[in-house]
């Protein structure tokens, strides 16, 4: 389909889904300054990037179903990463290799153009396993002089080209240029077994390397020493703070009560400066070889919430590493319900965070352009035990408080039997959405607790609450929370022990 057709395509059913976009438009749970679908389902972010001074947001995007399936990037640009203007979709499924969906990707900005790389994806109707046998992955390039119309597609990958002991899960291309020569990192899921002889697959992932980006040839593949999850999505590496980042989601990690609470993590671990590498006999550094190493060692969570999956990191034109990922986890429909999906749409992206590497971790701080926005300082009633209680009109709050010193703080978001509750006590810090017997609350759709730690103490805390997402940024973004949360109007309450500061956004 050429781009005509397409566009033509998209203006048909733009057409068709005005009355589902007014009833959207009437939803209380619509946010302030996050990516939303304007209609449907949203998920992954992809293809972030700045281009000619404005920021480029791509993300998956199903407009006729709000229960997701594929099929369209959705677009959305800003000059502040808080202002959105929608723009119509850029790619769907119009060639034979991305016929089951247009997947996750990344953008490379180069010499004044903007280059899109994504997985096409194919399932074979038949009785497949759609691991070994009945999928097809294929990685594509297009491009796009303006960021909305894009040039012809062009295969550069299939599935000819993975090593023989990759599984038919290949997917979600980064792609950076670096010492002259383009690179693309994918997500994979690697054949193997277990000492009993049982199957028992691995997380990995393959690094290419290309001179015109065009053409590709495998250049590495980095594998855990032990069994870390069995797929590996949505990988992303980059270097901060002049450490080696890789940023991945493996699936399959046994969960526990602070660590892997959700049904699949998003982390990252620091990558060995060099090797170590199997060596293939003459002694040398084959760069080509297998890089084996313990990401667990040094794996941390991105966020501690019940809402963070498939993040992407881009630097935009000041230098800055930021970071933005999908607010929802994948195959949690049967125990995170989203009320937004009555008034015809679906789950939304997290804040834009710029990334600090700290003494061999990452902060995730809001973005400086967040404090730009017009916040107005408020005044909470002070109520018979002293707790202060504050109610908000307006969609979005801000709740800070420094001077904790480790010490106790809860701060109830909503109503006692219909609420999240963040409790702080020493280094923990816990979400909780069950009321006083011990039942989840309406407004978190299922949801029940999530908690984790800092080093040392609590000493600050920062809150966001626009409409229906809440970030928790613990000690400057060294520990960070994302959930959902749906309260009407008329439940939108504050109540708190601390002496926070509460900002609204007029």
């Amino acid at each position: 389909m050429d781009n005509e057709m397409q566009q033509i395509k998209f203006r048909q059913e733009r057409e068709a889904l005005k009355e589902m976009e007014r009833t959207v438009n009437n939803c209380p749970f619509r946010t302030r300054y996050h990516i939303m679908p304007p209609v449907g389902w949203l998920n992954d972010p992809n293809g972030l990037c700045q281009f000619r001074g404005i920021y480029h947001a791509y993300f998956q995007y199903s407009p006729l179903s709000v229960h997701g399936g594929g099929g369209y990037w959705g677009h959305c640009i800003s000059t502040d990463l808080l202002h959105w203007e929608y723009k119509p979709p850029v790619l769907t499924t119009d060639i034979p290799e991305d016929a089951g969906g247009v997947y996750s990707g990344s953008a490379l900005i180069e010499d004044d153009h903007m280059y899109l790389f994504y997985t096409g994806n194919v399932k074979m109707p038949g009785d497949y396993d759609y691991i070994d046998s009945g999928r097809i992955s294929t990685q594509i390039l297009t491009g796009s002089g303006d960021g909305q119309h894009m040039s012809e597609k062009v295969k550069l990958l299939g599935m000819e080209d993975y090593p023989e002991d990759i599984t038919q899960h290949v997917r979600d291309p980064k792609v950076w240029k670096e010492d002259g020569r383009y690179y693309m990192v994918l997500g994979a899921r690697a054949r193997a077994w277990d000492g009993s002889g049982q199957r028992s697959d691995k997380g990995c992932v393959l690094i290419y390397a290309s001179d015109d980006r065009e053409k590709w040839s495998l250049c590495r593949k980095i594998v855990p020493e032990h069994k870390f999850g069995y797929m590996w999505e949505c990988p992303d590496i980059f270097t901060l703070g002049g450490r080696r980042i890789l940023s991945f989601c493996p699936q399959g990690l046994p969960s526990g009560p602070e660590r892997y609470q959700n049904l699949y993590q998003s982390g990252y671990s620091l990558l060995p400066a060099h090797g170590p590498h199997k060596d293939h006999g003459d002694g040398q550094d084959d760069r080509t070889a297998e890089c084996i190493w313990d990401p667990e060692e040094t794996f941390r969570e991105w966020d501690m919430g019940f809402d963070f999956y498939a993040p992407q990191s881009f630097e935009d034109e000041k230098g800055r590493r930021i970071l933005i990922g999908w607010a929802g986890v994948p195959d949690t429909e049967k125990t995170h319900r989203n009320l937004s999906v009555g008034h015809g749409w679906q789950h939304c992206l997290t804040l834009p965070t710029e990334l600090i590497y700290h003494n061999g971790r990452i902060f995730r701080r809001p973005v400086k352009e967040l404090e730009a926005l017009p916040w107005k300082e408020t005044d909470p009633d002070v109520t018979e035990d002293e707790r202060r209680k504050y109610r908000w009109e307006k969609q979005t709050i801000e709740i800070t408080e420094s001077r904790i010193a480790g010490g106790e703080r809860e701060y109830l978001i909503g109503q006692e039997d219909n609420g999240l509750t963040i409790r702080v006590s020493g280094d923990r810090v816990e979400l909780d959405f069950l009321n006083r017997y011990g039942e989840p609350s309406v407004c978190g759709g299922g949801r029940r607790t999530r908690a984790g730690r800092v080093e040392g103490s609590v000493e600050e805390l920062l809150v966001l609450v626009d409409s229906s997402i809440v970030e928790v940024f613990v000690n400057g973004g060294e520990t960070v929370f994302t959930t959902r949360i749906y309260l009407e109007k008329k439940d939108r309450e504050l109540v708190t022990d601390g002496r926070c500061r509460i900002l609204a956004l007029t």
